[in-house]
């Protein structure tokens, strides 16, 4: 026990020496937190505010009363639009023509095509047009509903059947994906603060030629892995608990109540994903391990890993796509946590087994890896990095 401590007491001293690696591990906890909260903060005020919006209409003046209610809706005439937008409006380009015959088929109750002409691929323009086409749909109902009444019609006799839509969602259950992403940045801030130890006390003490006179010493193999799975398993714990706690903070400071979101993570709830994050830093830290020992060079080892890192965001946007999950990712590491996670922000009881086949299956690949990577480490091709 006192050589293991011995070379923990080395590892994490040459870790906090190394200045990448503490950069890397404050990048990713504060990465986290600002693309969050300015994704939020955009999509707050996109769904909030009600932007004005410019059109070029032709033949305005055949339809005042379907131009006046466009207005309502802040859908404003092109040549309305300030200075400082209009080259921002006219290579967007949107434009609403109004046949000639416009008043003369509305007073005959004929059918008039308003066409609506604009460059749908383009994403900024989503919002503007279907607010276009909800208005001219409303108005259209509402000529349709006049037009039933003169006749002495019940408008109503046009909709037999009126659908009652209960939302039986809760302010917290809506918020499915926005903590969807929080897991994501979790796991993501896990692997990224763990990447640069592990390839400083793997490839960079190689390089070095330190490990060499490391496994030269009366000490087994096991004991050297064991004592860098700690370090680099200890960095990416630390970094994923502080980005859960910035994440938490930053959540509850948003106005996340003007879209319906509600988000409250109770003490309980961070213990426990700090107990999953556990498991899942050893087996993100021995993987690296195990990757960077097989690269020749420091370079190699990095470009390893960062494909590695692709895994803790790819997994989380893959299960927030898939419409219907099938049961067994609930039980394997990342799809697992990421799932576990997303329902204990959400407010669900936590699914006990669930919870416990995950954690295990994890710690079980990662003693397998653990003793692949010692195993390896008795073999001179891995340790001179030999061809």
């Amino acid at each position: 026990m006192n050589v293991f401590k011995g070379l923990v007491t080395k590892e994490f001293r040459e870790a906090f020496r190394d200045k990448r690696a503490l950069m890397a591990a404050g990048f990713a906890i504060i990465m986290g937190p600002v693309i969050m909260a300015a994704v939020m903060m955009f999509q707050i005020n996109e769904v909030t505010e009600v932007k004005k919006s410019y059109v070029t209409f032709i033949g305005a003046e055949y339809a005042p009363q379907l131009i006046a209610q466009l207005e309502t809706k802040k859908i404003l005439s092109i040549e309305q639009v300030p200075s400082d937008e209009l080259e921002k409006w006219t290579k967007q380009a949107i434009q609403l023509t109004i046949p000639e015959n416009f008043a003369i088929d509305m007073a005959a109750a004929k059918q008039v095509e308003v066409v609506l002409l604009a460059d749908y691929s383009h994403k900024s323009l989503g919002t503007v047009l279907l607010r276009i086409e909800r208005t001219i749909e409303a108005y259209s109902g509402q000529v349709g509903s006049i037009r039933l009444l003169m006749r002495g019609i019940d408008p109503r006799i046009a909709q037999p059947i009126t659908l009652q839509v209960q939302n039986s969602a809760t302010p917290e259950s809506k918020s499915g994906i926005i903590m969807g992403m929080v897991a994501m940045f979790i796991m993501t801030s896990l692997f990224t603060a763990s990447m640069t130890a592990a390839i400083d006390t793997s490839a960079g003490e190689r390089e070095r030629h330190s490990l060499e006179l490391l496994l030269c010493q009366p000490v087994s193999t096991t004991k050297v892995v064991l004592s860098k799975v700690a370090c680099v398993s200890a960095y990416g714990a630390l970094a994923s608990i502080l980005t859960m706690c910035a994440m938490t903070f930053t959540m509850s400071m948003l106005p996340l109540e003007k879209i319906g979101i509600s988000i409250t993570v109770d003490p309980m709830t961070m213990v426990i994903i700090s107990f999953m994050v556990l498991p899942l830093a050893y087996l993100a830290g021995v993987a690296q391990l195990f990757f960077a020992y097989q690269a020749k060079t420091f370079k190699e080892a990095q470009s390893y890993l960062s494909m590695i890192l692709i895994l803790p965001m790819l997994v989380p946007m893959a299960i927030m796509i898939v419409p219907h999950k099938p049961e067994w990712l609930n039980n394997i590491p990342l799809a697992g946590h990421s799932i576990i996670m997303e329902e204990l922000f959400k407010g669900k009881a936590l699914d006990l087994m669930a919870f416990g086949v995950t954690n295990l299956l994890t710690i079980a690949i990662a003693v397998a890896m653990t003793l692949l990577l010692a195993r390896s480490l008795k073999s001179e091709k891995v340790v001179l990095a030999l061809s």
